[in-house]
C-alpha cells in the first residue's frame, strides 16, 4: 500500500514543482501554489497514517547507525522555518556545544521526533516563540542522554485535555482547533518511537500560555565533540537587536564562552570603545555603516538575516549569519571555532575552499545540462569528467578513481538508480563513494528512496552552486579540501563586459541565470553544435509516431532553449511536450515544423557568436561487437519484460549503418514488433541477427 499510495503523490507534487518553473499568469500561479501546500499536508497525513499502522502492526524497525547530530539540527531548523513562513513566530536554538560529534542510533526516526514535536508547536502557536533545545549527559561506557526540550508560546492545553494528548487520530479542543490540520497521530507516533528507541517523554502545559515537551533520549557516543574552550582573551561584543528571543539566545551562547556582552542603541560609541565584533539586525546595515567597517576593518560585524535571506557578505569585516542561529555556528563566525556544521541550505561563503586533487564524474544525458554542471564547478578548481549515459560513466569508472560521482536520475536506457546498483554490483571498490542523485523530482520521500537504493544525497535541478557546493563539502574526502582564506576570496570589482546581443534571444536573463557571459558563451557552443542533429532526431520520432521519445527530446529543447534564452522556441517546445505527455498527436503535428524551422533557423543568428563546428548528422560506422552487445542486452529486458529498455535498445541498433540488406531488413523488422511490443517476434529475430553477425 505504501508505494501505491506515496507514488501518485510524488508525481503531483513534482509536476506542481514543474509547473511553478514555467512561466504562467500570476492567478495560475496562485492556485498551483495552493495545490502545492495541499498535496504536502496530505502526503504528511497519508505517511502518518502508513507509520502508525507499521507501529500497530509491529513492523517498524528501529535501524540504528552512526549519524551527525548537527546534520540532523540542520536539516530539522531548514524545515520548520520553512513551516513557519509568514506566521509572526520567532524559532530559536538552544544547542549545547557539548553534543557529540558522532553518534549511534536511528537518526532517521529521531528526525522524525524532532519534526513531530516542532510541527505541533508551529501549528499551535500564533505568535511569539518556538525555542529547541538540546543538551546531553554523558554516562559510562560510551552511553549519552541525549536531552531536548520543545517550548512554544501557543494557545496550551486545558488540564482535562491533558490526558488524550497521546491518544491516536484525536485532536484536542477540537472545536476550538478545527481550522488546524493534522490526523492526531504526530504526538502518539512519536511516544511510540520514542519507547522503541528506550526513550520518554513528558510535557508541561499552561492553557494560553504555551507547552513545553522534554524528551530523553539514550544513544551510544561515537565520537566526542570537545566543548568551546573560552578565549584566551575576553570577547567584547556590542549587540544592537529588537528581537527579544533572539537577544536572549545570543547572550545565553555568549556567557557560555566567558565573552562580555553590551547592549546598545548609539552606534556612534564604535569609535570609542572598539569592540571586537557588532552583532545587529541586517535591516540596520545602512551603506554607511557598510562603509564605516570598510574604512575600519579592525571591527567585525555580524549582520543577523531572516531564515529565506540570500543575502552575501559584503566586506571580508561583515559577515552575513542567517537565523535560526545557535552556539557552534555563532563561535564559528566569532573565530571561537573551526566546528564544520553540514546543512543542505548554507550560503556559499559557508563554503571557501577548493578541491583540486578531487576526481569529480558528472553523468548526465543531455549535453547542456552537463556544460552547466562543469561550469558551476569550475570555481573550485577540482578535475571533471563528463559522461552522457551509464555506459560511458562505467567505462570512465574503469579506469579512473573519482571521489564523488554525480548521477542523473532520468536518462534513457540505463536509469541513475540501475546505473548506481551496476557501479555497486561490479565494482565492489566503490562500495564507499557517493553516489549522488541529479533530479528534478525532489518531493518528500525522494531523499529516501535514492538512500534505499544505494545512493548518499541528491541535488535538485535545476543546479544550484550553493546546493552542489554544500553536497561537495559534505561528501568529499576531508583531505582533498583545501581551505581557502578570506583575503584571497575576496571578490574582486567586477569590470564592465559588453552586453552579449543576440537578434530573438533574451541574452540578459539567460546570463544572469548563468551566473555570468563566460558560461552564457560555453553553454551557447553547446547548444549551436547540436542543432542538426537534434533537429534531426525529432524530426525522426515525429515521423515515425514515437511520441514518448518525441517528447523526451522535445523536454530537453524546451530546457536548453530556454538555457540561451530562445524564450519563443521554448515556449512552443513546452506546448508541445505538454501534448506528447497528452498523446495529442493532431496539435503535434500542426506544429511541429514550425517548431523545428524555428530551431534550424537560429543556426544563422548563432553562427557569427559561436566558436565551434556544427555538429553533423550521420550514423555511426557498423561495428559487429556494438551490435551483438545491444542483441544481448536486449534479450535481457525481453527476459524481464521491459517495454521501456526495448524502445531504448532498438533506437540504438537504429544509429549503425548496416553494409548488408539482410541486416536493415532485421531492423525494419524489430523496429515494427518492437512497437507492437511482439517479444516472440523479437526474440526471433535477435537469434537470426547474432547468426548473421
Amino acid at each position: 500500500m505504501s508505494d501505491e499510495i506515496r507514488t501518485p503523490m510524488n508525481a503531483v507534487l513534482g509536476m506542481v514543482d514543474l509547473a511553478l518553473r514555467e512561466d504562467m499568469p500570476k492567478e495560475a500561479r496562485e492556485y498551483v501554489g495552493q495545490i502545492k501546500v495541499a498535496g504536502k499536508n496530505l502526503l504528511v497525513i497519508i505517511n502518518d497514517i502508513l507509520d502508525f499502522s507499521k507501529i500497530e502492526s509491529g513492523k517498524m524497525e528501529i535501524i540504528p547507525d552512526d549519524y551527525e547530530p548537527l546534520s540532523v539540527l540542520n536539516d530539522v531548523a531548514n524545515i520548520i522555518n520553512t513551516r513557519i513562513g509568514d506566521k509572526e513566530i520567532e524559532f530559536t536554538m538552544d544547542i549545547s556545544p557539548d553534543i557529540p560529534r558522532k553518534l549511534y542510533g536511528d537518526s532517521f526516526h529521531i528526525h522524525q521526533v524532532f519534526i513531530n514535536i516542532l510541527n505541533n508547536a508551529v501549528k499551535f502557536t500564533r505568535k511569539g516563540n518556538v525555542n529547541l533545545s538540546v543538551g546531553c549527559e554523558f554516562g559510562e561506557n560510551d552511553n549519552v542522554v541525549i536531552l531536548i526540550s520543545v517550548s512554544d508560546t501557543g494557545i496550551g492545553i486545558k488540564d482535562e485535555d491533558k490526558v488524550k494528548l497521546f491518544n491516536s487520530f484525536q485532536q484536542v479542543d477540537s472545536k476550538r482547533n478545527r481550522n488546524i490540520e493534522g490526523t492526531g497521530l504526530g504526538l502518539a507516533i512519536t511516544k511510540s518511537l520514542l519507547t522503541m528507541m528506550n526513550g520518554d517523554i513528558s510535557f508541561e502545559s499552561e492553557y494560553k500560555k504555551g507547552t513545553t515537551f522534554n524528551i530523553r533520549l539514550p544513544q551510544k557516543c561515537v565520537e566526542r565533540m570537545p566543548a568551546v574552550e573560552k578565549s584566551a582573551r575576553r570577547l567584547r561584543v556590542f549587540i544592537k537587536l529588537d528581537n527579544e528571543y533572539l537577544k536572549r539566545q545570543l547572550i545565553k551562547d555568549l556567557g557560555r564562552v566567558g565573552a562580555e556582552y553590551k547592549e546598545t542603541d548609539d552606534l556612534s560609541v564604535l569609535d570609542k570603545e572598539r569592540p571586537d565584533f557588532l552583532i545587529l539586525d541586517k535591516n540596520e546595515l545602512s551603506n554607511e555603516l557598510v562603509l564605516y567597517f570598510e574604512k575600519n576593518s579592525d571591527l567585525k560585524c555580524l549582520a543577523v538575516a531572516e531564515f529565506s535571506s540570500r543575502s552575501s557578505s559584503l566586506l571580508p569585516n561583515v559577515r552575513i549569519i542567517r537565523k535560526p542561529i545557535y552556539s557552534l555556528e555563532l563561535y564559528n563566525a566569532l573565530g571561537l571555532s573551526d566546528i564544520r556544521l553540514f546543512s543542505d541550505n548554507v550560503e556559499p561563503e559557508e563554503f571557501k575552499f577548493v578541491a583540486p586533487t578531487a576526481n569529480i564524474l558528472i553523468v548526465d544525458d543531455n549535453a547542456v545540462n552537463l556544460t552547466v554542471a562543469k561550469g558551476l564547478l569550475e570555481p573550485l578548481k577540482m578535475n571533471v569528467d563528463l559522461a552522457g549515459n551509464a555506459g560511458e560513466a562505467i567505462e570512465l569508472i574503469m579506469e579512473k578513481e573519482y571521489d564523488v560521482i554525480f548521477m542523473d536520475h532520468m536518462m534513457p536506457e540505463v536509469d541513475g538508480v540501475e546505473a548506481t546498483h551496476m557501479i555497486r554490483r561490479l565494482m565492489p571498490e566503490y562500495d564507499s563513494v557517493p553516489i549522488i542523485a541529479l533530479t528534478a523530482n525532489a518531493v518528500n520521500g525522494a531523499k529516501e528512496m535514492f538512500l534505499a537504493e544505494g545512493m548518499a544525497d541528491f541535488v535538485a535541478k535545476p543546479i544550484d552552486i550553493k546546493d552542489i557546493s554544500a553536497k561537495l563539502y559534505k561528501w568529499l574526502p576531508k583531505d582533498k579540501i583545501v581551505p581557502v582564506e578570506n583575503d584571497t576570496l575576496e571578490v574582486p570589482q567586477k569590470q564592465e563586459e559588453p552586453a552579449i546581443v543576440i537578434e530573438g534571444l533574451d541574452t540578459a536573463t539567460a546570463v544572469k541565470g548563468l551566473g555570468g557571459p563566460q558560461l552564457y558563451m560555453t553553454v551557447l557552443n553547446e547548444y549551436y553544435r547540436a542543432i542538426s542533429s537534434k533537429a534531426e532526431v525529432i524530426k525522426k520520432y515525429h515521423e515515425a509516431g514515437d511520441i514518448r521519445n518525441y517528447t523526451v527530446e522535445v523536454h530537453s529543447l524546451k530546457s536548453t532553449s530556454r538555457q540561451i534564452g530562445a524564450m519563443e522556441l521554448g515556449e512552443l517546445a513546452a506546448q508541445l511536450e505538454a501534448a506528447g505527455k497528452e498523446y495529442n498527436t493532431k496539435l503535434i503535428d500542426e506544429k511541429t515544423d514550425t517548431m523545428l524551422a524555428m530551431y534550424l533557423a537560429l543556426k544563422e543568428k548563432l553562427k557569427p557568436h559561436v566558436t565551434v563546428e556544427e555538429e553533423q548528422t550521420q550514423l555511426k560506422a557498423f561495428s559487429s561487437v556494438e551490435v551483438n552487445k545491444l542483441l544481448n542486452a536486449l534479450a535481457e529486458a525481453l527476459a524481464s519484460f521491459d517495454a521501456l529498455e526495448i524502445d531504448e535498445i532498438v533506437g540504438k541498433l537504429s544509429e549503425y549503418e548496416y553494409r548488408s540488406d539482410i541486416q536493415k531488413a532485421f531492423l525494419e523488422e524489430m523496429k515494427a514488433a518492437a512497437e507492437m511490443t511482439d517479444i516472440d517476434t523479437i526474440e526471433k529475430i535477435i537469434n537470426m541477427w547474432k547468426s548473421e553477425l
